[in-house]
Formats: C-alpha cells, structure tokens, sequence
C-alpha cells in the first residue's frame, strides 16, 4: 500500500501532476490521505508527500521515527515548469525515496540530459567573493537548521576575509524558482570562488559554472562536493557530469509519471 498525503483542500496544486500519475502506475495500491493530518497513518507500508507544504514536515518525520519508507517529490534540477506553458511533457518534477533529494548512482548514460542542453565548464582558475544560497526556510526547518544563514555566514568569517554574497531564494508572482529572479545565479556566480548552500538546487548551477560547492552532509550535492567551511580555501572541485547523468534519471514529466516511465526506469535503477 502507498498513502499519498495531499492538499485535500487544494484542486489546483501541481502536486496533482505528480500525483495523479502516480495513482496510474504505481506497482502498489493507492490510496489518499489528507495532508494537514497531524499522525500519519502507521497501517501505511510506504507514503508519499510532495514539498513540505502543510502538515508534510511532521508527518515525514514521524514516518521516519516508525522505520517506514518514503517518497518526496518536488522541483527539478532541471526543466522546471513555466506557468504560461504548462504542458504534460515540458516540465519535471523530482522523485526521491527517504530523503527530500536524490541518491548518486554512478555509471548513467547521458540520454536524459541531452534534453535540457546542459554545459559544464571548467573549474574557475580564480575568483573572489564567497556566494551563499540558504535554502527556503521549510528545508531548514526540516533539517532542523533554523538559523542557518546566520550561523553560516559566522563561520565562513572565521576562515576567510573574502567579500560575502547572499543570494536568497528568487520568489514572485506566487512561485518561486529561475523564472523570478532579477539577477540570474549564473551572473553571480562569475567571478566567485565558491558557492555556500545547504540543500540549494544552486549547487548543480554553481558546479556547471565550475565553481565548487560546500553544503550540508543532508545535501544531494555532498558526494562530490565539500561539506567543511574551515576547507573554504583550499576546495577540492570533481567534474559533475556523472552526477548530473544520475540527477536525470530521477525526475520525471507529468507524462512519464502517467504511462509508467517514471515506474519502468526506478525500478530499473533498483530505486523501486
């Protein structure tokens, strides 16, 4: 049995591309809960959620305590949606099992990001600034990681004098993401020694843009990526393009959801 908890309350979420694919093909009986319940429904084998909208943080964690699977979806790494052209096959969203990011599995063919167009550079000889992109708030209340801005930007101050930029999630026009930035990441990342994140989707674009990444030991990032800020001058960079392979391979389109794709490939991938 999987238990979806949704926004019962909420017709419109995007949660329902998800979803509703999901009932479609997943190899499990299916059935729905309603999100803003404050216990989870511990006769559930596996669960599901989507963001960390309403009650999901508690409820995840509380699944967590029990020793139960789970399933989070949410935004991609790549090929975001667009509202004003949002289409069945135009847009992914993520898939990860026991954990709000994807696992690294080494060794993929790179058939699934050849679609978005994806360049990665070589690491950056130089740079000056330190970038800092927290995630939103809910991740770090997941993490239990309030104060994680402030308390990161204390200790990147213990081990360097370089100039600090703080780029905070770009949000607008109720979403939030690339689409409602006023300065592009790529635009603050020229010139940058280093991008400081906890779980932030910017690694992927600081890593494309070869300037290397330190982010939390919860990030999807942490692989190939470094985790200690007292290494912030001297930071090992490993090509991402293996990585980036893997991060393709778990997100899917609304389509891919339906049809069975999504199912086919993590099965494939002993995900499922």
């Amino acid at each position: 049995m999987l238990t979806i908890y949704a926004p019962s309350n909420n017709i419109k979420s995007k949660c329902w591309e998800v979803f509703n694919g999901i009932k479609q093909s997943w190899p499990k009986q299916v059935k729905l809960a309603d999100n803003t319940l404050s216990y989870f429904l511990n006769d559930d084998t596996e669960s599901m959620f989507w963001g960390l909208v309403n009650n999901n943080t508690n409820l995840i964690h509380q699944i967590e305590e029990a020793g139960q699977n789970w399933w989070f979806t949410d935004t991609p790494y790549f090929g975001r949606f667009n509202n004003n052209n949002l289409l069945a096959d135009n847009h992914y969203w993520r898939i990860c099992k026991n954990n709000i990011h994807v696992g690294y599995i080494t060794g993929l063919d790179n058939k699934r990001i050849k679609k978005f167009n994806v360049t990665v550079k070589e690491k950056a000889k130089k740079g000056e600034h330190i970038l800092v992109c927290p995630s939103s708030p809910g991740i770090h209340n997941f993490l239990n990681q309030p104060n994680w801005l402030d308390n990161t930007i204390i200790e990147i101050k213990k081990h360097t004098d370089r100039p600090i930029v703080v780029r905070q999630k770009p949000r607008g026009r109720g979403t939030s993401g690339p689409s409602e930035a006023t300065v592009p990441i790529q635009d603050q990342l020229q010139n940058a020694w280093a991008c400081v994140t906890s779980c932030s989707i910017s690694a992927v674009e600081s890593l494309c843009e070869g300037v290397p990444v330190i982010c939390n030991d919860n990030s999807f990032a942490k692989p190939i990526c470094n985790t200690n800020i007292s290494n912030i001058e001297n930071l090992e960079y490993k090509s991402p393009i293996d990585w980036i392979n893997s991060l393709s391979y778990q997100q899917f389109t609304p389509e891919e959801f339906s049809n069975g794709t999504a199912v086919a490939i993590l099965k494939d991938l002993k995900v499922l």
